[in-house]
């Protein structure tokens, strides 16, 4: 009985361990797969600048977050530009300049990641390592 519970003790905590090495590390290899491509420029904080394509959020070409108590859905194609403001908590707030010349302020997970493609191979930023995306139509 001994050695069943230590048989067992000993299986879970190499679980624990080797599922522990998965983090979101520096695994990175290359950008989503979408099914549309949107061309971008994108400036991260220190003010570099990445012209891309086949850019998308979280592999998917919308912004998903939320406005107040509502989940909200903006597609690509509506955006002109976006520009990341202040982080709070977990949050980062993003401003949308949609092309029809409105505006929408809404709130992101600072952490969630976009990916594209440039001349030089694959990118991969955090919303949060982000100061604007500006969509353009090459």
């Amino acid at each position: 009985m001994r050695r069943t519970s230590l048989a067992v003790i000993l299986l879970f905590l190499a679980f624990l361990f080797l599922t522990a090495m998965g983090g979101k590390g520096g695994g990175f290899e290359r950008a989503p797969r979408v099914d549309k491509n949107f061309a971008v420029t994108v400036t991260d904080v220190s003010g570099n600048k990445i012209n891309g394509e086949k850019f998308s959020w979280e592999g998917r070409v919308h912004f998903a977050g939320s406005l107040g108590m509502a989940s909200i859905n903006i597609p690509f194609e509506k955006i002109k530009e976006i520009s990341i403001g202040e982080k709070k908590e977990k949050k980062v707030k993003v401003t949308a300049k949609l092309k029809d010349g409105s505006e929408t302020l809404f709130d992101i997970e600072a952490d969630s990641r976009c990916y594209g493609e440039a001349p030089f191979g694959s990118f991969m930023l955090t919303l949060e390592e982000i100061k604007s995306v500006a969509f353009t139509n090459r």
